[in-house]
């Protein structure tokens, strides 16, 4: 006959395992479709579709789908913070175009031990070889970045800036607060600078 201490580890290593289980499934893999969860800050302006996921190791990745009263949706870091896109790089092939001065503030997204989405479509995520080696997450083939002038979730300072950057729409268009992409945008454009 078991003992009663016996008996209440035996218990609880399904619950552990159940436990495991429900918090893998929490955030979305490259390969699964996202789900819906918490908002960003409440006077942020913005709402987030992503449900909360714990995090074994850094680095990680997420690339959530973000609503903004002031350019429609948009997608963000794990940390709130928009993601743009560059027009002077290319998308097909995928090409990053910003270094040297420009990477002060452009710093790219990179790719880390875990690439998760929440509201974008996995198949969308890729990746490119910088020319110092690392690699940049991609979002329809355009290369990822955050900038640096963004203080705070939710900011898109970034957003026209140069008349080159954008923030990237979860289809991976350029974020506009009408449709969603902006006018003319047929994923080449040319622009005035970093």
């Amino acid at each position: 006959m078991l003992s009663r201490r016996t008996r209440t580890a035996l218990l609880l290593v399904p619950a552990a395992a159940a436990l495991a289980l429900v918090s893998a499934c929490g955030a979305t893999g490259t390969g699964t479709a996202g789900g819906q969860g918490g908002a960003a800050g409440a006077n942020s302006g913005t709402t987030t579709l992503q449900q909360n996921p714990e995090f074994g190791k850094e680095p990680h990745q997420l690339l959530s789908a973000t609503e903004s009263r002031e350019v429609g949706w948009f997608v963000a870091d794990a940390g709130g913070f928009a993601l743009y896109r560059f027009d002077k790089d290319t998308a097909k092939p995928s090409k990053s175009n910003c270094d040297a001065a420009c990477l002060e503030m452009w710093p790219p997204v990179l790719v880390g031990e875990h690439t998760m989405t929440s509201g974008v479509d996995p198949t969308l995520v890729g990746s490119v070889a910088r020319e110092d080696g690392r690699k940049q997450v991609t979002l329809a083939g355009w290369p990822l970045y955050r900038y640096a002038g963004d203080k705070k979730a939710g900011d898109l300072a970034g957003q026209g800036k140069g008349g080159t950057w954008f923030a990237v729409t979860p289809e991976g268009r350029k974020a506009q607060a009408d449709d969603g992409a902006a006018p003319g945008d047929t994923g080449g454009g040319t622009g005035d600078g970093y």
